[in-house]
């Protein structure tokens, strides 16, 4: 790029810039080595338009390959192929083609395109110079051509800038190349397995970082040179076109016309290192402050960070998918968090708290007050979004519609924003899921709901008559909006003071609130049945119905006694007496991690036994760790899928360990493993007479709960051992909260 034609790039960047404060938008797609057994199989399952990407690439490859693509994304760890680069590579473009087409879909117009190594192709086809026919035969040739390059030497990534790595190739005598200028203090290296070798050992002997990768490939140097030239022969055929928007080169760091991606350009991609710092480099000065990972799981967020950070920006770094968790719901995240800071197209709309399948939009959502009240208001906001992104999947009749609700959390119910978003997941069904967050925290689902089939008739609301006559014992509702109450048994009849504004949304708030009152509950845990039946009166009767196994039915009527809404059936969580809902959660949490288990009970019991004590206890910790309530910890659910992230895994390790004196691995509790899980571990590692420990929250004072002691060399080394283990992602999260508790404790 000129030296003019970056400052005219510059110039409309500024501008752009302006128009909001993220300024433009860059998709960003990731190389090879962040793949996973069962990938894409969310998207399949319930984006329409990501899944005709997918069939269709696979009808481009089963001709050419023999194996099916579908097949391979579908396929168990134990069938998949992935490690095969000949079918690895294709299957990663096809992903990543598909996400962009998802994205854009969303709303996602991005300014920018940029690919890291492999995903150069997708970056190039996402930017319309290349059509998917064209990037698959290039995936699949670079793939089958990667066969061939196993045993050409090793690969490092080094924790110093390129300078000081090529003084150390020079130093254990050149036998290597700079692979990837990854960050200004991350570079990749590959060359002669003995030289990378004694690099990466030169380094720890100066405690610094330094990693060899798996595999023994030397990716992008001098030793690919014969495959390039294969590649470069192979590949004549490819017909690049002019792109639709800015394309970034990882092969040269700048900006690249579509007709410059002809086949000795690919070979340049497999052969030459990734100047990707150098990329970088060119959004930051095109004006982009956003970026947009695309592909199986986010690798290059924390370089992008430190790219940026570097020239003193300070970006907006969002994933596509995460490893192992839901796809469309991972995707959709990312698309309300760019439309929230207007990094998204909005059609007009301006910021956007609600999405709809087809495209509808309503303004944000910014919902605050006491925790029922909050429920009440984003699941009628849920129940809205369900008829919207149903339309004609949703039952034919409009007054007998039903939803249910499962609330994914039960702390923090009031958040300073919420999201909800929509769309169909199946031929003749819809679902929403909503999203909060409070000042300075990430996004925290909050509740997915989803219609269901009417209650049965026989199941309608009570008769008012019936409950006047019925319920005459006086009971007080310690709720403002209550006059007057009368109970019978486990039912309660309650008349409202004040007349409400008729619509559904006040019926629903009523119900919630009134019933949270009634049971001395906080949290809803779950609904089923919501089921509105007259939106034109205003409520003025609340009937409350115990049930014997913990659920209550709850119907909403006008002053004549018809029907408003009725909740078959939800569940609660009680309230600390006395407590409020803010105080409720940390108490809970401590009391629960104050349950420990008696040593000679887990002595004298049976194996199976063991294990259950084992669980709950390791159940309670969690939650603890979690800043939850423990019937929020379910045995069998990956503890990284609850949201247990590095830092609470300390704690959580720290506590169990302080119990049983059982080692726990950090990268365990991270990669999967369920409380169950735990147990387990913890019941083959006692001894016969486990003595319980010193619990975190009797160690001095000084040291937060849960975290390693830096004064203390065994807690050091675990912690440098755990790093050792975790991806680069991972440890940055690590570090920059045991950085933020450190300073906070100054």
């Amino acid at each position: 790029m000129t030296t003019s034609t970056r400052a005219g790039h510059a110039t409309v960047a500024a501008d752009a810039a302006r128009a909001h404060g993220t300024g433009r938008t860059a998709l960003v797609f990731s190389g090879q080595g962040n793949q996973w057994p069962g990938m894409g199989q969310g998207l399949i399952a319930h984006e329409p338009s990501a899944r005709a990407v997918l069939e269709e690439a696979d009808a481009v490859l089963r001709p050419a390959t023999g194996w099916s693509l579908l097949g391979e994304l579908a396929a168990s760890q134990e069938e998949s192929r992935l490690e095969d680069p000949a079918v690895l590579q294709p299957t990663l473009v096809a992903l990543q083609i598909a996400l962009a087409r998802l994205l854009a879909e969303r709303g996602v117009v991005a300014d920018v395109f940029v690919g890291h190594s492999l995903g150069e192709i997708a970056a190039a086809a996402a930017a319309g110079a290349l059509d998917l026919a064209d990037a698959l035969r290039l995936a699949r040739l670079r793939g089958e051509l990667m066969r061939r390059a196993v045993g050409t030497g090793r690969t490092a990534l080094l924790g110093v800038d390129a300078e000081t790595a090529a003084a150390l190739i020079a130093r254990h005598g050149g036998g290597a190349d700079i692979a990837a200028w990854n960050a200004p203090g991350s570079t990749l290296v590959a060359g002669e397995a003995a030289t990378v070798r004694a690099m990466v050992d030169e380094l720890a002997a100066q405690e610094v970082f330094g990693r060899l990768l798996p595999g023994d490939i030397a990716f992008h140097s001098r030793f690919l040179e014969p495959l390039r030239e294969e590649f470069a022969a192979a590949a004549p055929g490819i017909r690049p076109r002019a792109t639709t928007a800015t394309l970034v080169s990882t092969v040269t760091g700048e900006v690249v016309e579509g007709p410059a991606l002809d086949h000795a350009y690919w070979a340049d991609n497999l052969r030459r290192p990734v100047r990707f710092v150098q990329a970088v480099d060119t959004l930051v000065d095109l004006g982009c402050r956003t970026f947009v990972e695309v592909g199986a799981h986010p690798t290059l967020s924390p370089s992008l960070t430190e790219c940026c950070t570097a020239r003193g920006v300070d970006p907006l770094v969002l994933p596509t998918l995460r490893r192992g968790e839901g796809e469309q719901e991972n995707v959709l995240r990312t698309v309300w968090e760019l439309r929230r800071t207007g990094a998204a197209r909005t059609h007009g709309a301006g910021k956007v708290r609600f999405l709809a399948a087809a495209g509808t939009e309503a303004p944000r959502i910014a919902l605050r007050g006491r925790a029922a009240q909050f429920a009440a208001g984003v699941t009628a906001t849920a129940m809205t979004a369900l008829e919207t992104a149903g339309g004609a999947t949703a039952p034919a009749d409009p007054e007998r519609r039903s939803v249910s609700v499962d609330w994914d959390t039960t702390e923090d119910l009031a958040p300073a924003e919420a999201s909800v978003v929509a769309g169909p997941v199946a031929p003749g069904a819809a679902t929403v899921a909503a999203y909060g967050r409070t000042t300075g925290s990430g996004w925290t689902r909050l509740l997915t709901a989803r219609h269901e089939a009417p209650a049965p008739a026989d199941a309608g609301p009570p008769d008012l008559a019936e409950l006047t006559g019925r319920c005459t014992t006086p009971r007080t509702v310690a709720d403002t909006a209550a006059d007057t109450a009368w109970h019978a048994g486990d039912e309660v009849l309650v008349r409202l003071r004040r007349g409400i504004a008729p619509g559904r949304r006040s019926a629903l708030d009523v119900a919630f609130r009134i019933t949270a009152a009634v049971l001395g509950a906080h949290a809803p845990l779950s609904a089923r049945g919501i089921e509105p039946y007259d939106t034109e009166a205003g409520p003025r009767w609340v009937h409350i119905a115990r049930t014997g196994d913990g659920t209550a039915t709850t119907t909403v009527m006008a002053e004549d006694g018809g029907p408003l809404l009725r909740i078959a059936r939800s569940a609660w969580r009680d309230r600390t007496p006395g407590g409020s809902p803010t105080e409720e959660a940390p108490s809970a949490a401590r009391q629960d991690t104050e349950e420990k288990v008696d040593p000679s009970t887990l002595a004298a019991a049976d194996p199976a036994t063991r294990v259950a004590l084992l669980t709950e206890r390791v159940r309670r910790v969690a939650a603890a760790a979690l800043r939850t309530t423990v019937d929020r910890i379910p045995a069998q659910r990956p503890l990284s899928k609850l949201g247990m992230d590095s830092v609470m895994g300390l704690e959580l390790r720290r506590t169990l360990e302080a119990d049983f004196g059982v080692e726990i691995g950090l990268v365990r509790i991270l990669r999967g493993a369920t409380a169950a899980d735990l147990a387990a571990d913890i019941a083959d590692g006692l001894a016969p007479q486990p003595t319980p420990g010193t619990t975190h929250d009797q160690r001095e004072p000084g040291h937060g709960p849960g975290l390693p002691d830096l004064d203390d060399p065994a807690d050091i080394e675990r912690l440098l051992a755990d790093l050792d283990a975790l991806s680069p992602e991972e440890v940055d999260s690590l570090l920059g909260r045991l950085a933020g508790d450190a300073a906070g404790e100054i």
